[in-house]
């Protein structure tokens, strides 16, 4: 159930200014943990595009119009994490794997929208036939309220990596 004023949706051509604002109006904390495109508006028509699987999903705050949480979703894996999950011993399978990668505002961070925001996608996953989801890139092992809260989805850590002087937990849940 979403919060009264909040709708949760498919992220369509006509939302691409309001989600620019939205990535635009990020923390440079809550940025520098977010990395799965660039932010200006050439760069969001892009990952759009139909051939690059990407799909996504939004949280508007109805009453004030505007985007308040942004989740990625693309079919498969993203090839750069490829050889590291394989790594892993993980097979990787394009037609039942994605890959997610969520924000949110950081006005509306720790009120629970993330919890709320996963079930609805996890449910339209579970339509879909997808039957993993692996994090994109990762979450930074800094971030330990991000581990704690992929940890309370279900998610599991498969190892750890480094990325620019960072360590990183790379994290898969089974649906």
């Amino acid at each position: 159930m979403t919060p009264q004023n909040l709708k949760i949706s498919l992220l369509e051509q006509k939302d691409f200014e309001k989600l620019q604002s939205y990535l635009n109006a990020l923390s440079a904390t809550t940025r520098s943990r977010f990395a799965p495109h660039a932010f200006d508006m050439a760069t969001i028509q892009q990952f759009y595009l139909p051939e690059n699987h990407n799909t996504a999903f939004i949280m508007m705050n109805e009453s004030e119009e505007e985007i308040i949480a942004y989740a990625i979703i693309k079919k498969g894996y993203v090839l750069k994490d490829k050889l590291r999950l394989e790594n892993y011993g993980i097979p990787l399978y394009t037609e039942t794997d994605c890959t997610f990668a969520p924000s949110i505002s950081d006005a509306w961070q720790g009120k629970g929208l993330g919890k709320v925001l996963f079930a609805y996608i996890k449910s339209e996953l579970k339509e879909q036939g997808m039957k993993r989801v692996i994090l994109w890139g990762g979450v930074q092992a800094l971030n330990e309220r991000a581990v704690h809260f992929y940890l309370n989805l279900g998610f599991k850590k498969l190892g750890e990596f480094e990325k620019n002087g960072m360590g990183n937990f790379d994290m898969l849940l089974e649906l």
